[in-house]
């Protein structure tokens, strides 16, 4: 009854998907890829995320499907990746089967030269797991990162950010998205980084979603009314900064963004390339959201002509929302706008 591993790359065939669905259904945990196959069939075609390699790893035992991982390797720097789908089957657990579906991932990664592991979690049981596997949890997040060298994960985002010499702004691509992790991901000065994205930052805010912080950048780009703009530096093209634009169907273009701090000078090209999108789209004005705490922010939008324009909903910082006792405090928003 010794268990087999099998590494698959995708995409890979539809009685495979229809083996690891069946599999899936006795899985007491939700492995967080929705209530129908339809989405676990989109990553193992390619229909979705077709931009990255997807490497998927089948445990079977005596010919059954017993338990499953995959990671997702950066299209754009192939040193990232992100691992999900990890699922046993209740009768299969106890006998390594877990264990050999988290090793073998990173062991293959490594080989290939990987630098950085990322996945999301808000199981705590599930935590524990990931931490006996090498993962470490950031703070304020459900973020877990298992770095190959072994280091922790907040001295691999310091020195994942250092020498990368000048940065330029590009249009937002899907590439953008495992290699925006760091960025997105890291303690941010500014409470609110993105009003637009409801993006902001983990040194005043839970982050309670993982994929989602980045994901919902890209998913602009599906949106014929919305972009995205991205700061890139050094010859991975990593990520230091991203803006976004949204066109309202009163015709005022709201745009936002941010940076990390080795490149506050991205800030201005950035927020201008979201300008100059909505003024192709034919906005009107634009408008921004900020906390009345950021004053540099406030400072910068003044700076490109921005004015105040009176109160907006508060944000809800240092804390997280338990039920109806929320932990954390409201802080005040401003509305600002340019003709």
């Amino acid at each position: 009854m010794d268990p087999r591993l099998t590494r698959y790359e995708t995409p890979v065939s539809d009685e495979l998907i229809q083996e690891i669905w069946e599999m899936w259904q006795k899985v007491p945990e939700d492995v967080g890829i929705g209530s129908d196959i339809s989405m676990l069939s989109g990553h193992l075609t390619n229909r979705t995320r077709s931009e990255d390699r997807k490497l998927l790893y089948v445990a079977r035992v005596d010919g059954v499907v017993a338990g499953t991982s995959m990671i997702w390797i950066s299209g754009r720097d192939p040193v990232l990746c992100e691992f999900g789908l990890p699922a046993t089957a209740a009768e299969f657990r106890r006998k390594g089967i877990g264990q050999a579906l988290f090793d073998a991932p990173v062991s293959d990664f490594k080989e290939m030269g990987g630098e950085a592991i990322f996945l999301g979690t808000n199981h705590v049981n599930a935590g524990r797991t990931y931490f006996r596997a090498g993962y470490r949890k950031l703070v304020a997040s459900i973020t877990h990162v298992r770095v190959l060298s072994g280091v922790s994960p907040e001295e691999y985002f310091v020195e994942f950010f250092r020498g990368l010499g000048p940065a330029s702004v590009f249009p937002g691509e899907t590439t953008d998205r495992t290699s925006a992790v760091p960025l997105v991901h890291s303690a941010h000065d500014w409470q609110v980084m993105d009003a637009n994205m409801s993006t902001l930052s983990r040194r005043y805010f839970v982050h309670r979603g993982f994929a989602g912080q980045v994901g919902r950048y890209i998913g602009l780009l599906d949106d014929e009314n919305a972009t995205f703009f991205a700061a890139r530096a050094g010859d991975r093209q990593k990520v230091v900064g991203l803006s976004s634009a949204k066109l309202g169907d009163d015709g005022v273009c709201s745009v936002d963004g941010f940076t990390h701090n080795n490149y506050g000078d991205r800030w201005v090209p950035l927020i201008e390339a979201a300008i100059e999108w909505g003024r192709s789209r034919g906005a009107a004005s634009f408008r921004a959201t900020v906390s009345v705490e950021d004053y540099e922010k406030r400072d910068l939008f003044a700076a490109q002509g921005f004015q105040e324009a009176g109160p907006a909903d508060d944000f809800f910082l240092d804390g997280v929302w338990l039920k109806l006792q929320p932990n954390g405090r409201p802080v005040g928003a401003l509305r600002l706008v340019r003709a």
